[in-house]
């Protein structure tokens, strides 16, 4: 494999092993804005969200209109189809993070109504 302009290529254009550092990069930088939220002296979830679509998306998404193809298309038959939308499931984690970062909701919060209070939109849009 073969890291050419930030997207990291392998012989076989699956781009199983970029999808992966991106998923690390975007949980490493939720999990850096989860320092500096504190509950009693730290961010306001405005800043938060703020952070999250001017940074956290645009990091762990770019070139996803090159690598996440599978990722948005629902995928036919055995190939393509399960690893796609568990990896995108996996994605959609992070964004639930981030949501509740930003709105304080306790981890047992249906996720629609995290993105709802949260202002963002759900994660399958943003693909």
């Amino acid at each position: 494999s073969h890291k050419f302009l930030g997207v990291i290529i392998d012989d076989e254009l699956r781009f199983k092993e970029h999808a992966a550092y991106a998923l690390a990069k975007g949980t490493k930088y939720i999990m850096t804005c989860q320092r500096m939220i504190r509950t009693t002296k730290g961010m306001k979830g405005r800043w938060m969200r703020k952070l999250y679509k001017g940074v956290v998306i645009p990091k762990m998404l770019y070139a996803a209109d090159i690598w996440c193809t599978d990722l948005i298309s629902k995928g036919r038959g055995k190939s393509g189809g399960r690893g796609a939308r568990g990896f995108a499931s996996q994605m959609a984690r992070v964004h639930r993070m981030a949501t509740i970062l930003t709105t304080g909701a306790m981890r047992s919060t249906a996720t629609d109504l995290l993105d709802a209070h949260a202002n963002i939109l759900p994660f399958q849009q943003i693909l």
